[in-house]
């Protein structure tokens, strides 16, 4: 996906009504427990954009994804950003 293709998805996303069984909204202060969309930085209630220093290095992230990857047979990231 392009740049601008995710900054329209994450758009939408906050724009939904309310999360749903693909998009839940998490802070991500210390960790995370869903699958389908993760958006860290994002305010619960409000969608609001916070930001997050979660993971906030490429190494770090790709741990997370193989940390999951090893608990979780069969499942893949589709994307990578």
């Amino acid at each position: 996906m392009t740049t601008q293709e995710l900054i329209k998805l994450l758009e939408d996303f906050i724009h939904l009504p309310g999360e749903n069984e693909v998009v839940e909204f998490k802070k991500a202060q210390n960790g995370f427990d869903t699958l389908a969309w993760l958006l860290f930085g994002i305010h619960d209630k409000t969608h609001a954009i916070l930001g997050s220093s979660y993971k906030p290095t490429r190494p770090s992230l790709d741990a997370l994804k193989k940390q999951y990857l090893n608990h979780k047979p069969g499942k893949q990231w589709q994307n990578r950003h």
